[in-house]
Protein backbone atom coordinates (compact mmCIF):
# COMPACT_ATOMS: atom_id res chain seq x y z
CA UNK A 1 0.00 0.00 0.00
CA UNK A 2 1.33 3.40 -0.94
CA UNK A 3 2.27 6.53 1.19
CA UNK A 4 -0.83 7.89 -0.95
CA UNK A 5 -3.06 5.40 0.34
CA UNK A 6 -2.29 5.32 4.09
CA UNK A 7 -2.68 8.79 3.93
CA UNK A 8 -6.22 8.64 2.29
CA UNK A 9 -7.38 5.94 4.72
CA UNK A 10 -6.06 7.51 8.01
CA UNK A 11 -7.60 11.11 6.63
CA UNK A 12 -10.63 9.32 6.32
CA UNK A 13 -10.76 7.44 9.24
CA UNK A 14 -9.65 10.72 11.61
CA UNK A 15 -12.58 12.71 10.10
CA UNK A 16 -15.04 10.20 10.99
CA UNK A 17 -14.37 9.77 14.64
CA UNK A 18 -14.24 13.46 14.68
CA UNK A 19 -18.10 13.21 13.06
CA UNK A 20 -19.38 10.38 15.36
CA UNK A 21 -17.79 11.87 18.55
CA UNK A 22 -19.43 14.91 17.45
CA UNK A 23 -22.98 13.42 16.72
CA UNK A 24 -23.12 11.28 19.83
CA UNK A 25 -22.28 14.30 22.02
CA UNK A 26 -25.24 15.86 20.65
CA UNK A 27 -27.28 12.86 21.90
CA UNK A 28 -26.04 12.77 25.51
CA UNK A 29 -28.84 14.45 27.41
CA UNK A 30 -27.54 17.60 29.82
CA UNK A 31 -28.03 18.21 33.57
CA UNK A 32 -31.48 20.11 34.11
CA UNK A 33 -30.16 22.14 36.84
CA UNK A 34 -30.49 25.62 35.83
CA UNK A 35 -26.88 26.37 36.79
CA UNK A 36 -25.96 24.23 33.60
CA UNK A 37 -27.10 26.32 31.25
CA UNK A 38 -23.75 27.52 30.63
CA UNK A 39 -22.40 23.75 30.31
CA UNK A 40 -25.59 22.96 28.09
CA UNK A 41 -24.01 25.89 25.64
CA UNK A 42 -20.89 24.60 25.79
CA UNK A 43 -21.70 21.21 25.13
CA UNK A 44 -23.58 22.70 21.68
CA UNK A 45 -20.63 24.56 21.01
CA UNK A 46 -18.29 21.80 21.93
CA UNK A 47 -20.55 19.47 19.23
CA UNK A 48 -20.25 22.22 16.42
CA UNK A 49 -16.73 22.54 17.05
CA UNK A 50 -15.79 18.82 16.75
CA UNK A 51 -18.14 18.34 13.87
CA UNK A 52 -16.42 21.05 11.97
CA UNK A 53 -13.12 19.64 12.70
CA UNK A 54 -14.19 16.31 11.08
CA UNK A 55 -15.72 17.99 8.13
CA UNK A 56 -12.71 20.41 7.39
CA UNK A 57 -10.42 17.22 7.32
CA UNK A 58 -12.31 16.11 4.37
CA UNK A 59 -11.97 19.57 2.84
CA UNK A 60 -8.62 19.12 3.21
CA UNK A 61 -8.76 15.61 1.43
CA UNK A 62 -10.53 17.49 -1.47
CA UNK A 63 -7.54 19.71 -1.90
CA UNK A 64 -5.15 17.34 -1.70
CA UNK A 65 -7.00 15.26 -4.33
CA UNK A 66 -7.39 18.61 -6.50
CA UNK A 67 -3.55 19.60 -6.55
CA UNK A 68 -4.62 22.81 -4.86
CA UNK A 69 -1.53 25.27 -3.61
CA UNK A 70 0.06 23.46 -1.38
CA UNK A 71 0.21 25.91 1.41
CA UNK A 72 -3.36 26.93 1.77
CA UNK A 73 -3.48 23.83 4.38
CA UNK A 74 -1.16 25.17 6.98
CA UNK A 75 -2.73 28.54 6.65
CA UNK A 76 -6.46 27.31 7.12
CA UNK A 77 -4.77 24.73 9.63
CA UNK A 78 -3.71 27.97 11.83
CA UNK A 79 -7.01 29.97 11.30
CA UNK A 80 -8.82 27.04 12.65
CA UNK A 81 -6.14 27.11 15.58
CA UNK A 82 -7.63 30.33 16.86
CA UNK A 83 -10.54 29.02 16.72
CA UNK A 84 -10.24 25.79 18.36
CA UNK A 85 -8.05 26.86 20.97
CA UNK A 86 -11.16 29.60 22.15
CA UNK A 87 -13.56 26.89 22.02
CA UNK A 88 -11.73 23.99 23.99
CA UNK A 89 -10.85 26.81 26.46
CA UNK A 90 -14.20 28.27 26.74
CA UNK A 91 -15.69 24.83 27.32
CA UNK A 92 -12.88 24.18 30.09
CA UNK A 93 -13.35 26.88 31.58
CA UNK A 94 -17.53 26.59 31.92
CA UNK A 95 -16.70 23.77 33.83
CA UNK A 96 -14.71 25.27 36.62
CA UNK A 97 -15.46 28.47 36.50
CA UNK A 98 -18.86 29.49 34.45
CA UNK A 99 -19.24 33.13 35.74
CA UNK A 100 -16.31 34.13 33.16
CA UNK A 101 -17.17 32.77 30.74
CA UNK A 102 -19.92 35.55 29.62
CA UNK A 103 -21.12 36.18 26.54
CA UNK A 104 -19.88 39.20 25.85
CA UNK A 105 -16.18 37.67 26.29
CA UNK A 106 -17.17 34.81 24.04
CA UNK A 107 -18.11 37.51 21.24
CA UNK A 108 -15.39 39.91 22.38
CA UNK A 109 -12.53 36.96 21.42
CA UNK A 110 -14.58 35.58 18.35
CA UNK A 111 -14.80 38.86 16.76
CA UNK A 112 -10.94 39.19 17.23
CA UNK A 113 -10.47 35.44 16.02
CA UNK A 114 -12.57 36.21 12.61
CA UNK A 115 -10.89 39.50 11.64
CA UNK A 116 -7.20 37.64 12.37
CA UNK A 117 -8.24 34.79 10.14
CA UNK A 118 -9.77 36.63 7.79
CA UNK A 119 -6.64 38.94 6.94
CA UNK A 120 -4.28 35.87 7.28
CA UNK A 121 -6.79 33.56 4.46
CA UNK A 122 -6.89 37.24 2.24
CA UNK A 123 -3.09 37.48 2.42
CA UNK A 124 -2.55 34.31 1.09
CA UNK A 125 -4.50 34.96 -2.27
CA UNK A 126 -3.57 38.68 -2.35
CA UNK A 127 -0.25 39.23 -1.47
CA UNK A 128 2.91 38.02 -3.04
CA UNK A 129 4.33 35.00 -1.62
CA UNK A 130 7.15 35.95 0.18
CA UNK A 131 5.23 38.78 1.32
CA UNK A 132 2.48 36.33 3.09
CA UNK A 133 5.51 34.18 4.86
CA UNK A 134 6.05 37.17 7.10
CA UNK A 135 2.17 37.79 7.87
CA UNK A 136 2.00 34.07 8.29
CA UNK A 137 5.25 34.22 10.70
CA UNK A 138 3.21 37.22 12.25
CA UNK A 139 0.08 35.33 12.62
CA UNK A 140 1.90 32.04 14.38
CA UNK A 141 3.42 34.72 17.11
CA UNK A 142 -0.41 35.85 17.68
CA UNK A 143 -1.41 32.05 18.30
CA UNK A 144 1.56 31.23 20.74
CA UNK A 145 0.39 34.75 22.24
CA UNK A 146 -2.90 33.36 22.51
CA UNK A 147 -2.19 30.21 24.07
CA UNK A 148 -0.15 31.88 26.49
CA UNK A 149 -3.20 33.96 27.23
CA UNK A 150 -5.41 30.64 27.97
CA UNK A 151 -2.84 29.54 29.85
CA UNK A 152 -2.35 32.35 32.36
CA UNK A 153 -6.44 32.77 32.94
CA UNK A 154 -7.40 28.88 33.23
CA UNK A 155 -4.48 28.47 36.15
CA UNK A 156 -6.08 31.67 37.63
CA UNK A 157 -9.53 30.01 37.45
CA UNK A 158 -8.55 26.53 38.61
CA UNK A 159 -6.79 28.07 41.89
CA UNK A 160 -9.99 30.12 42.37
CA UNK A 161 -11.77 26.94 41.56
CA UNK A 162 -9.94 24.91 43.95
CA UNK A 163 -10.73 27.36 46.38
CA UNK A 164 -13.84 26.79 46.63
CA UNK A 165 -13.99 23.02 46.34
CA UNK A 166 -11.63 23.21 49.48
CA UNK A 167 -14.07 25.17 51.26
CA UNK A 168 -17.21 23.45 50.18
CA UNK A 169 -16.02 19.73 50.86
CA UNK A 170 -13.56 17.99 52.83
CA UNK A 171 -10.53 17.75 51.99
CA UNK A 172 -9.33 16.59 48.62
CA UNK A 173 -12.35 14.36 47.70
CA UNK A 174 -14.20 16.43 45.11
CA UNK A 175 -10.43 17.99 43.52
CA UNK A 176 -9.47 14.23 42.81
CA UNK A 177 -12.41 13.70 40.70
CA UNK A 178 -11.66 17.03 38.56
CA UNK A 179 -8.15 16.03 37.98
CA UNK A 180 -8.86 15.04 34.38
CA UNK A 181 -10.28 18.80 33.30
CA UNK A 182 -6.63 19.80 34.08
CA UNK A 183 -5.17 17.02 31.67
CA UNK A 184 -7.48 17.86 29.41
CA UNK A 185 -6.38 21.36 29.36
CA UNK A 186 -2.59 20.47 29.27
CA UNK A 187 -3.27 18.09 26.22
CA UNK A 188 -5.39 20.50 24.15
CA UNK A 189 -2.20 22.86 24.44
CA UNK A 190 -0.11 20.33 23.17
CA UNK A 191 -2.40 19.27 20.37
CA UNK A 192 -2.57 23.59 19.22
CA UNK A 193 1.93 23.11 19.54
CA UNK A 194 2.02 20.44 17.60
CA UNK A 195 -0.14 21.63 15.04
CA UNK A 196 2.12 24.42 14.24
CA UNK A 197 4.05 22.20 12.81
CA UNK A 198 1.89 21.54 9.68
CA UNK A 199 3.93 24.58 8.17
CA UNK A 200 5.83 21.88 7.09
CA UNK A 201 3.07 20.63 4.61
CA UNK A 202 4.37 17.12 5.61
CA UNK A 203 1.64 14.04 4.26
CA UNK A 204 3.58 12.04 7.70
CA UNK A 205 2.99 14.93 10.14
CA UNK A 206 -0.80 16.05 8.86
CA UNK A 207 -1.72 12.46 9.01
CA UNK A 208 -0.36 12.34 12.56
CA UNK A 209 -1.27 15.52 13.93
CA UNK A 210 -5.41 14.86 12.60
CA UNK A 211 -4.73 11.48 14.57
CA UNK A 212 -3.69 13.02 17.70
CA UNK A 213 -6.19 15.37 17.57
CA UNK A 214 -9.15 13.13 16.63
CA UNK A 215 -8.28 10.91 20.07
CA UNK A 216 -8.23 14.42 21.77
CA UNK A 217 -11.86 14.95 20.86
CA UNK A 218 -12.74 11.78 21.58
CA UNK A 219 -11.60 11.71 25.22
CA UNK A 220 -12.45 15.54 25.69
CA UNK A 221 -16.54 14.38 24.81
CA UNK A 222 -15.90 11.36 26.89
CA UNK A 223 -14.94 13.51 29.75
CA UNK A 224 -17.61 16.44 28.77
CA UNK A 225 -20.38 13.55 29.55
CA UNK A 226 -18.48 12.33 32.46
CA UNK A 227 -18.84 15.93 34.33
CA UNK A 228 -22.64 16.06 33.07
CA UNK A 229 -23.31 12.97 35.47
CA UNK A 230 -21.15 14.70 38.66
CA UNK A 231 -22.17 18.39 38.15
CA UNK A 232 -25.07 17.79 40.89
CA UNK A 233 -21.71 17.27 43.21
CA UNK A 234 -20.29 19.99 41.66
CA UNK A 235 -22.47 22.75 40.74
CA UNK A 236 -23.16 23.33 44.18
CA UNK A 237 -19.50 24.57 45.65
CA UNK A 238 -18.79 26.39 42.00
CA UNK A 239 -21.96 28.38 43.03
CA UNK A 240 -21.40 28.27 46.76
CA UNK A 241 -19.87 32.00 48.75
CA UNK A 242 -16.46 31.90 49.00
CA UNK A 243 -15.26 31.44 52.62
CA UNK A 244 -14.24 34.50 53.78
CA UNK A 245 -15.46 37.02 52.05
CA UNK A 246 -17.03 38.89 54.26
CA UNK A 247 -15.57 42.59 54.59
CA UNK A 248 -12.16 43.42 54.91
CA UNK A 249 -10.91 44.20 58.65
CA UNK A 250 -14.37 42.51 59.79
CA UNK A 251 -13.47 40.29 62.63
CA UNK A 252 -14.33 36.57 63.36
CA UNK A 253 -16.49 36.57 66.62
CA UNK A 254 -14.42 33.87 68.80
CA UNK A 255 -17.62 32.50 70.83
CA UNK A 256 -19.23 29.45 69.17
CA UNK A 257 -22.26 29.69 66.89
CA UNK A 258 -25.33 28.21 67.85
CA UNK A 259 -27.24 25.46 65.82
CA UNK A 260 -29.84 27.95 64.85
CA UNK A 261 -29.10 31.98 64.22
CA UNK A 262 -32.57 32.85 65.45
CA UNK A 263 -35.18 30.82 66.41
CA UNK A 264 -36.58 28.57 64.18
CA UNK A 265 -40.84 28.12 64.14
CA UNK A 266 -41.67 24.47 64.13
CA UNK A 267 -43.42 21.86 66.41
CA UNK A 268 -40.84 19.62 66.80
CA UNK A 269 -37.62 18.86 64.82
CA UNK A 270 -37.60 16.82 61.55
CA UNK A 271 -35.65 13.36 61.45
CA UNK A 272 -33.05 14.66 59.79
CA UNK A 273 -32.77 17.67 61.85
CA UNK A 274 -32.70 15.24 65.05
CA UNK A 275 -29.78 13.11 63.54
CA UNK A 276 -27.65 16.31 63.06
CA UNK A 277 -28.45 17.83 66.52
CA UNK A 278 -27.62 14.39 67.73
CA UNK A 279 -24.26 14.14 65.43
CA UNK A 280 -23.67 17.84 67.10
CA UNK A 281 -24.29 16.84 70.55
CA UNK A 282 -21.75 13.87 70.24
CA UNK A 283 -19.21 16.25 69.22
CA UNK A 284 -19.34 14.38 65.64
CA UNK A 285 -17.38 17.15 63.96
CA UNK A 286 -13.95 16.28 65.60
CA UNK A 287 -14.04 13.14 63.48
CA UNK A 288 -11.32 14.73 60.89
CA UNK A 289 -11.92 11.03 58.75
CA UNK A 290 -15.30 11.73 57.56
CA UNK A 291 -15.56 13.71 54.30
CA UNK A 292 -18.91 15.92 53.61
CA UNK A 293 -20.70 13.44 51.97
CA UNK A 294 -20.16 10.95 54.92
CA UNK A 295 -21.46 13.47 57.16
CA UNK A 296 -24.12 14.17 55.17
CA UNK A 297 -25.11 10.32 54.68
CA UNK A 298 -24.60 9.97 58.56
CA UNK A 299 -27.73 12.36 59.06
CA UNK A 300 -29.52 11.32 56.16
CA UNK A 301 -29.18 14.35 54.03
CA UNK A 302 -27.31 15.04 50.48
CA UNK A 303 -24.51 16.89 50.60
CA UNK A 304 -26.50 19.87 49.19
CA UNK A 305 -28.76 19.82 51.60
CA UNK A 306 -26.76 20.24 55.03
CA UNK A 307 -24.71 23.00 53.23
CA UNK A 308 -28.22 24.58 52.69
CA UNK A 309 -29.41 24.25 56.30
CA UNK A 310 -26.20 25.56 57.59
CA UNK A 311 -26.42 28.68 55.23
CA UNK A 312 -30.03 29.34 55.56
CA UNK A 313 -30.52 28.23 59.25
CA UNK A 314 -26.88 28.89 61.14
CA UNK A 315 -26.45 31.13 59.01
CA UNK A 316 -22.69 30.12 58.54
CA UNK A 317 -20.70 27.81 55.56
CA UNK A 318 -20.47 24.46 57.43
CA UNK A 319 -16.84 24.14 56.86
CA UNK A 320 -16.12 27.32 58.98
CA UNK A 321 -19.13 26.51 61.52
CA UNK A 322 -17.00 23.22 62.15
CA UNK A 323 -13.57 24.82 62.05
CA UNK A 324 -14.93 27.33 64.93
CA UNK A 325 -16.59 24.19 66.84
CA UNK A 326 -13.20 22.10 66.80
CA UNK A 327 -11.37 25.83 67.88
CA UNK A 328 -13.38 26.01 70.86
CA UNK A 329 -12.85 22.33 71.67
CA UNK A 330 -9.58 23.59 72.00
CA UNK A 331 -9.90 26.43 73.64
CA UNK A 332 -11.67 24.06 76.38
CA UNK A 333 -9.17 21.34 76.56
CA UNK A 334 -6.26 23.67 77.09
CA UNK A 335 -7.94 25.59 80.42
CA UNK A 336 -8.73 21.89 81.18
CA UNK A 337 -5.49 19.80 80.41
CA UNK A 338 -2.98 22.71 80.61
CA UNK A 339 -0.03 19.63 80.40
CA UNK A 340 -1.17 18.19 77.16
CA UNK A 341 0.68 20.02 74.05
CA UNK A 342 -0.63 21.97 71.14
CA UNK A 343 0.05 19.09 68.44
CA UNK A 344 -1.66 16.32 70.73
CA UNK A 345 -5.41 18.93 71.52
CA UNK A 346 -4.88 19.54 67.71
CA UNK A 347 -5.25 16.49 66.64
CA UNK A 348 -7.75 15.68 69.30
CA UNK A 349 -10.17 18.72 68.11
CA UNK A 350 -9.76 17.18 64.24
CA UNK A 351 -6.84 19.31 62.84
CA UNK A 352 -4.21 16.52 61.46
CA UNK A 353 -2.13 19.54 60.11
CA UNK A 354 -0.47 21.62 63.14
CA UNK A 355 -0.11 24.59 60.90
CA UNK A 356 -3.00 24.79 59.58
CA UNK A 357 -4.22 24.51 63.49
CA UNK A 358 -2.08 27.53 64.35
CA UNK A 359 -3.55 29.66 61.33
CA UNK A 360 -7.43 28.95 62.18
CA UNK A 361 -6.82 29.73 65.27
CA UNK A 362 -5.46 33.02 65.09
CA UNK A 363 -8.18 33.32 62.60
CA UNK A 364 -11.13 32.62 64.65
CA UNK A 365 -9.43 34.35 68.09
CA UNK A 366 -7.35 36.94 67.42
CA UNK A 367 -4.61 35.08 69.29
CA UNK A 368 -1.95 33.45 68.85
CA UNK A 369 -1.88 29.35 70.77
CA UNK A 370 1.42 30.31 72.40
CA UNK A 371 0.00 33.72 73.75
CA UNK A 372 -3.50 32.26 74.65
CA UNK A 373 -1.83 29.43 76.46
CA UNK A 374 0.67 31.74 78.36
CA UNK A 375 -2.62 34.03 79.19
CA UNK A 376 -4.46 30.94 80.51
CA UNK A 377 -1.22 29.42 82.77
CA UNK A 378 0.53 32.68 83.37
Amino acid sequence: MTIDNIYLHVMVAAASCMLITGLLLALVKSPSDGRASKFRAAKYALTVSVLVLGSLNLVQLSFDSSGSVSFLGPCIALAVGYLQSMLFTMALLVLIRPEEVTFRVVIIQLGVILVAASLLVGAFFLLPRATFLYVYELGIVAYLLQLAFYIHWFRRSRRVFLNHIRQYYEEDEIERSMWWVYIIFWAALAVGLLSLLMMFNHRVIDMCLTVALAVFCTLLAACFINYGLTAPIILPAIYSPAEGSSPAGEEAPSSPQPLAKKPVARKTATPKQSKLELWIANKGYLDNELAVADIAAKVDMTVDQLHRYFREVVGEEFRTWRVRRRIDEAKQLMAEHPELPTTQIGKLCGFNDRSFFYQQFLRFTNESVADYRQRLNP
